[in-house]
């Protein structure tokens, strides 16, 4: 089997969708996306669409899901000469290394989860003299709180929040009550996405809008005023959408976990 030179795999589990890219040390490729459940399927359907017959010197495994040991020894036997798991023992594999690009991942943690520690690693790589805050908008809505190196203090995680993301509320509203149907929070955006929408809903649909759309807009614009001094980054399905809605400084990164999964990539292929 040939090999795909300087050529890496990188594949995010999340909890609703699996992501999978081939990227180099340039730019992250074509990414694919798949919501359904067998997920080794997914990935050979994926390599064989794209290089069909080949392997990649370093793959980078980022799953929030059970681990999944059938997975991992397919892409070791099949796919990769080298697998990467992200957790927090790879963070301390990697902090070892003594490199700057990996300081920011000292003391994650227990269970912290892959796609956040990717995300963490990316953020602080694009915006290492900043002081950030990264909100991922996802299954789960995640603030991520990073503080950056200052003099003779190494950039570190600070701590973060989760709370429920914009689908899931609408799930569990529907779920926990008898007469709220399941209603879909996208359809309502894209429906109203020029209208600033209303603090007090006149029928289901408002009144759901104003508690979780608006809501989650409230509980952005909080953290904001708390932390006025930290560089803003949205990444995740919702990202454009809430940061067109503030309007206020904000960088949209669609792919910051993929991104933090190729920088480690790139140092294992080098090793």
């Amino acid at each position: 089997m040939s090999y795909i030179d300087r050529m890496y795999l990188l594949i995010d589990i999340g909890n609703t969708a699996c992501k999978a890219a081939f990227a180099d040390n340039e730019r992250i490729g074509k990414i694919f996306r798949y919501a359904g459940e067998d997920i080794r399927q997914f990935i050979r359907d994926t390599f064989e669409s794209e290089y069909p017959g080949q392997k990649v010197q370093v793959a980078v495994l980022s799953n929030v899901r059970a681990d999944d040991p059938d997975l991992e020894a397919m892409l070791r036997n099949e796919y990769c000469d080298r697998l990467v798991v992200l957790d927090v023992a790879e963070c301390e594999r990697l902090i070892e290394t003594g490199l700057a690009q990996f300081e920011v991942l000292a003391n994650m943690p227990e269970g912290m989860g892959a796609d956040r520690i990717a995300a963490i690693l990316a953020a602080n790589n694009l915006f290492p003299e900043n002081d950030l805050m990264v909100f991922d908008f996802g299954t789960a809505i995640t603030v991520e709180f990073i503080n950056c190196h200052k003099e003779e203090t190494p950039a570190c995680y600070a701590g973060g929040a989760i709370s429920l993301g914009l689908n899931t509320r609408y799930r569990a509203l529907s779920h926990f009550t008898e007469r709220i149907p399941l209603l879909n929070p996208r359809e309502f955006m894209e429906s109203h996405k020029d209208e600033k929408i209303s603090p007090i809903g006149f029928d289901l649909d408002t009144a759901m809008a104003a508690g979780n759309i608006l809501g989650t807009m409230f509980e952005i614009e909080g953290y904001q005023r708390e932390y006025p001094e930290r560089t803003v980054i949205f990444t995740g399905g919702d990202a454009i959408y809430f940061a067109e809605k503030l309007k206020s400084s904000i960088f949209v990164v669609y792919n910051l976990v993929l991104m933090g999964l190729s920088q480690i990539a790139q140092f294992y292929a080098e090793q």
